[in-house]
């Protein structure tokens, strides 16, 4: 007996698109990340796509992804699947980010009586989203995407995180430890496809970044026992603090100050265009806060116009924003 057809034809889905086109209609498979100015410049989290979020340690990459979550946790439902932190503190992470209280005087329960009633109120909006946590004993890839799919039956999930990749195994894999995380991306991509669904998928940075020049910008080739990665993923967001290294200022022309700076390298995107976003961290290390790309964000003084061959026009900047990048 044949199979059915698994096709569309493309009068179909042309229709489609100029019928959303048409009623103004906002594209389903798009989700907002929930970071404003990361979302204007580079559009959020598409459905079918799997996510790679790379870093090195104390880059941020769970503070990051944790504040992700938080911003849209109320509208979609979400898995959240860690071989790394404990269910305990990804929620102690969660009511940080709503709260601002640290997530030490959380966990150490070190807290005054206004620091509780903030955490009580947000513990109520958190118990109305569609957050699953999942604390996976033996991180298998198989047993985690039939979990996924579990998930994705049951509570129509259409974001899952998972934190972090180079946890995750297969089992008896005898051809190399690069071929078996390319072989790991490739099941995940093909679960984010057939579901419909979008993963995000933590990894760290090999020490590559660490012995590199004066720069320690990360880059695709980074990517550990990368593999096929960066072939596989349809975006590729890299984490980069330089404060952490002690860098002070950028190497742009304003020599910018990097205090609590945050940047994130679109270093990959199908769909769309690459580029580096600037984030802002508060000073509990609670969240980050999506910045106007900086080149736009500064007031332009009438004596900096003289010295432009081509002075640009005011409107071409934002100068009613209250939030600045420094």
């Amino acid at each position: 007996m044949m199979n059915p057809i698994q096709s569309t034809s493309i009068k179909e889905l042309s229709n489609e698109i100029i019928e959303n086109i048409t009623n103004e209609r906002p594209n389903k498979n798009v989700i907002p990340t929930g970071f404003k100015y990361f979302d204007q410049e580079f559009g959020g989290l598409s459905l079918g796509e799997l996510v790679v979020i790379g870093g090195r340690p104390a880059m941020g990459k769970s503070l990051f992804v944790v504040n992700l979550v938080s911003n849209i946790c109320n509208q979609e439902s979400i898995l959240f699947l860690s071989f790394d932190l404990t269910p305990s503190v990804l929620s102690a992470r969660l009511l940080s980010d709503r709260t601002g209280v640290s997530v030490t005087k959380i966990i150490h329960n070190q807290l005054i009586d206004s620091d509780k009633e903030l955490l009580k109120d947000a513990a109520k909006t958190l118990e109305k989203s569609k957050l699953f946590i999942s604390d996976v004993g033996e991180a298998n890839v198989n047993e985690t995407i039939q979990i996924i799919k579990d998930h994705v039956a049951a509570y129509q999930t259409k974001i899952v995180v998972i934190d972090y990749l180079q946890l995750l195994g297969i089992g008896k894999y005898n051809t190399g430890r690069e071929a078996e995380i390319g072989h790991i991306c490739r099941l995940l991509k093909m679960c984010a496809k057939e579901l419909n669904i979008c993963i995000l998928l933590l990894s760290q940075l090999s020490r590559a970044v660490e012995v590199r020049g004066s720069s320690k910008r990360p880059q695709l080739s980074d990517l550990r026992d990368s593999g096929s990665i960066e072939q596989i993923a349809d975006k590729v967001w890299l984490l980069y603090r330089p404060e952490y290294y002690m860098i002070d200022e950028l190497d742009d022309v304003d020599r910018t100050p990097t205090d609590s700076l945050m940047m994130l390298f679109v270093a990959k995107n199908k769909n769309g265009k690459i580029g580096t976003s600037y984030f802002k961290r508060d000073l509990h290390f609670t969240r980050f806060t999506s910045l106007n790309n900086y080149f736009k964000s500064f007031d332009i003084h009438p004596q900096r116009l003289s010295e432009l061959e081509n002075p640009f026009n005011f409107k071409d900047f934002d100068t009613s924003s209250d939030e600045t990048p420094f």
